[in-house]
């Protein structure tokens, strides 16, 4: 209710200013050509027809300044907001931890644990866990993520924790193995890696 008085203030105002603007125009216009009558002069009559001029100019002028503020104004369409983390990027993050034993005997079951951390509140999609030669050296025995080849489909990773578990037998051979595990996500900027190691020895206890 106080916008809608506002406005017609603002209206009924301008009225009035448009109302005495035309008067002082139409009475400087009547006094002028009274003058006119009574001025031969060349050099009078061109001052005077200049300053009618420049009344005019400024009545149109104040005219389209209030045409200004009266016409609706355009509102800027506002840019899609892009969802963005708690750091302010918009792209989701993702840690990887992985959890396994630092030495094994030969033939023994072992159990490697992939934990997968998104602190942010955007989904990581296709990620994948990206092995070298972890499944040429240890044999599976389950997993709660399906395996294909040297990697682990992990899928999409929302806000909060994400575990990948697997059962692995050490190899039948003696050695020292270690390998890089690098995950990978549709989003990410640079792969995040990890590296481990596992001394085998010996034979089964």
């Amino acid at each position: 209710m106080t916008t809608d008085l506002s406005i017609i203030g603002i209206v009924f105002a301008i009225i009035l200013f448009i109302i005495f603007f035309a008067a002082v125009i139409l009475y400087l216009s009547f006094r002028i050509k009274e003058t006119f009558r009574e001025e031969k002069r060349r050099g009078m009559l061109a001052v005077k027809i200049g300053f009618l001029i420049g009344i005019l100019f400024l009545a149109g002028g104040s005219f389209y300044f209030f045409a200004q503020i009266l016409s609706p104004q355009t509102s800027p369409t506002p840019n899609p907001i892009t969802p963005s983390n708690g750091n302010g990027d918009t792209k989701p993050e993702l840690r990887l931890s992985i959890s396994y034993p630092t030495t094994t005997r030969m033939g023994t079951q072992i159990t490697i644990t992939f934990t997968i951390t998104n602190p942010s509140n955007i989904s990581a999609n296709d990620v994948i866990v990206q092995t070298n030669s972890l499944f040429e050296h240890f044999s599976l025995l389950s997993s709660t993520h399906e395996r294909t080849g040297n990697t682990i489909e992990i899928g999409t990773v929302s806000s909060g924790t994400t575990v990948c578990s697997m059962e692995l037998v050490a190899p039948s051979k003696p050695r020292d193995f270690s390998d890089t595990i690098g995950l990978t996500f549709t989003e990410m900027t640079e792969q995040i890696t990890q590296n481990i190691s596992i001394s085998i020895s010996g034979g089964p206890q």
